[in-house]
């Protein structure tokens, strides 16, 4: 069971006291999500984590990394949703296949 978020007031008031115990913080809740997920989902969210905490180091401010964590985010919700386009199509090929046969076996079936 994940850790529950602290309100938002403690949070920004850890960032302007202790900033480094709110990056801990940060750090630990996303070990802990990663952790938490099904076995399969691991590797990949390894992977993402990696990529943001990368990003985040590149960034010049709380801002740019924010900005940057925005972007992949959109870059990602565009593949998926590229994806679900492409499942779509293939689902509605099938059903029109599928639609296709009956109708020449029904056309059959009456010519015999």
């Amino acid at each position: 069971m994940p850790s529950p978020l602290p309100d938002f007031d403690v949070l920004v008031a850890l960032y302007r006291h202790d900033p480094a115990a709110l990056e801990d913080f940060r750090r630990h809740m996303l070990r802990e999500a990663v952790d938490e997920a099904p076995l399969h989902h691991r590797p990949a969210l390894e992977r993402l984590l990696e990529q943001i905490e990368t990003a985040r180091a590149h960034a010049a401010t709380p801002v740019e990394a924010a900005a940057i964590a925005f972007r992949m985010m959109q870059e990602s919700v565009g593949r998926l949703h590229n994806s679900w386009e492409q499942a779509l199509e293939a689902a509605a090929g099938l059903q029109a296949a599928l639609l296709i046969e009956r109708l020449r076996l029904g056309s059959t079936l009456r010519a015999i």
